[in-house]
């Protein structure tokens, strides 16, 4: 780990040339944390904590720019032998539809002048190589451009890390150029200052007028969820984890859901975004892990209950939005700044990760949820086609702070748990789970984490230590399957089990939380409602899929 913040820095003038990006400063390539630090401090784009995480605000963007992120729609590129329009699943804000938007060549020319003159003209500029991907069929070269050492500092953590014999002759095959000081205008039309612009066919991004580090690390994740269906590999927004006795399982879920927390039990292998290669030659790296490092929120953040976490906030770390007093001590039951503090750390800071980021076919995977009206139970096995629509569906509440603009929870559907970062049309993703189930006879489960009981002050949210237990018991197959031990909820179709190991049998069902009888049929209605008049809006759902769905009674 001294190796990681001793090393020297390397001049990278030449790297930007090619972009046009003539600084007139130093480019630090690869630059070691210390170095990093030092800029990120003296140039005033960061604090030190106390714990020695390296603290910046993100203000206005605490969050995703949940509205500004785009594609360029170039209608002369060609994948696969298909144009973009045939691809990508458009969004349309004039429908409330916000996820991959189309912009226009001529404006995206225009902001990545002005981002190139902007890092031409900041005097020292960072560059950071690395890797997305861990296996060969999956593994892209990863360039950060950036004005903002703080950044340099993410990218050193998330991405993964070049061998020393492989810097020499590192050719990226994608380029983020990064500028949060250039803010869009209102004739730009990006709906806020912010940009996030993905070029698939010059393979590049472009980001502006917001210092938020998540939008570096969902950059690339687009991008590998774009490539890598096509060459027929399952991509998700989800972590994984390994238990004791091998058995691994997979863990998909909006941000807020519980995924970072969730995937660090057992032996975690990935957080946030992973690659299940189904039809893998190597049985043990069906499942890998994109990144290096971890990107995890810190709202009520305690050391008994998320120790993996709360560890490693330490040097090296990086840290957004989070209260401190005058010494620097956080404390992260404070969320007057936002409720999405977060914080950036490698791998090598989790002792219990799993170091290759590798694990077999998932046994099992989880659907995280956060159900807003206290109906969902907190575990429940699907069926083959009920998992589809899940899937499909990815329904969860919007927590406050993971978007701007979110200040408390709002029920929301995100296709396969992160429809953001998913930019194909749904047929890509759904026909690879099947695949994935079919192969390996997955089995799918939803994992409620949200509340229990009426929307009514002070009811109680799913304990993390429960949610934990369920994951471990889910992942290791501890869970008895037999008919007598489940119970049917005919509403939303699940398989509820009456017992859990390691879980009171009491937090199982969630009618224990409701005294109205008829007020917990009528939320169940509601929901089921809601449910129903979203799948119909998405195109091409089979009709055994359909079915499988909830149900008002």
């Amino acid at each position: 780990m001294a190796n990681m913040h001793a090393r020297q820095f390397t001049d990278g003038r030449s790297l930007v040339g090619e972009w046009d990006i003539r600084p007139s400063g130093v480019v630090y390539r690869n630059a070691g944390i210390d170095t990093l630090y030092q800029a990120a401090v003296q140039r005033g784009q960061a604090t030190v904590l106390a714990n020695g995480a390296l603290l910046q605000g993100t203000g206005p963007f605490y969050g995703r720019a949940a509205k500004s992120s785009f594609y360029v729609n170039d209608p002369d590129a060609r994948f696969n032998g298909k144009g973009i329009d045939d691809l990508i699943a458009w969004g349309n804000p004039a429908e409330g539809q916000w996820d991959n938007l189309p912009m226009d060549p001529a404006v995206y020319r225009r902001l990545r002048a002005r981002v190139v003159a902007r890092l031409s003209e900041a005097g020292d500029l960072y560059v950071n190589d690395g890797w997305s991907g861990r296996t060969e069929r999956s593994r892209m070269g990863v360039r950060l451009i950036t004005e903002s050492a703080v950044g340099a500092v993410f990218a050193h953590n998330i991405f993964l890390r070049l061998q020393p014999e492989e810097l020499a002759g590192f050719k990226p095959e994608w380029t983020i150029l990064q500028a949060p000081s250039v803010k869009a205008e209102p004739a730009d039309k990006t709906h806020s200052e912010a940009f996030i612009i993905v070029d698939l066919a010059a393979q590049v991004v472009v980001i502006g007028g917001t210092k938020y580090n998540g939008q570096i690390k969902k950059s690339m994740f687009c991008v590998q969820n774009f490539r890598l269906p096509l060459k027929g590999i399952l991509t998700m927004h989800a972590g994984a984890s390994e238990g004791e006795g091998g058995l691994s399982a997979v863990h998909a879920g909006l941000s807020g859901t519980g995924k970072t927390t969730l995937s660090n039990t057992g032996f975690p292998v990935a957080d946030d975004q992973i690659v299940v290669d189904t039809h893998s030659d190597d049985p043990e790296a069906v499942i890998s892990n994109m990144e290096g490092g971890q990107y995890a929120k810190t709202e009520n953040l305690k050391v008994e209950k998320e120790p993996e976490t709360f560890n490693a906030i330490l040097y090296g770390t990086t840290a957004e939005n989070i209260w401190h007093d005058e010494q620097g001590v956080v404390d992260y039951d404070n969320t007057s700044i936002t409720a999405n503090g977060r914080v950036g750390y490698p791998l090598e800071f989790v002792p219990t990760a799993k170091a290759s980021g590798l694990a077999k076919a998932p046994a099992n995977i989880t659907f995280l949820t956060a159900d807003g009206y206290g109906v969902l139970p907190p575990v429940a096995r699907l069926s083959v086609e009920g998992g589809k629509f899940h899937f499909a569906m990815g329904f969860t509440s919007k927590m406050p702070g993971t978007e701007k603009g979110i200040t408390e929870p709002q029920p929301t559907f995100s296709a396969f748990f992160g429809k953001p970062f998913m930019p194909l049309k749904p047929v890509y993703y759904m026909d690879l789970l099947a695949d994935l189930i079919k192969t390996h006879g997955t089995q799918v489960w939803l994992v409620n984490t949200g509340w229990l009981g009426p929307n009514e002050p002070g009811r109680g949210r799913v304990d993390i230590l429960v949610s934990k237990a369920i994951i471990n018991a889910v992942r290791d197959n501890k869970i008895d399957l037999s008919d007598d031990n489940f119970w049917f909820d005919p509403v939303f179709k699940l398989q509820v089990p009456k017992a859990v190991p390691g879980v009171d049998a009491k937090v199982l069902d969630p009618r224990n939380f409701w005294a109205d009888a008829d007020a917990y049929q009528a939320a169940c209605n509601k929901l089921a409602g809601i449910f129903q008049t979203a799948a119909g809006k998405l195109p091409d759902m089979p009709a055994d899929v359909l079915a499988a769905g909830p149900a008002p009674r």
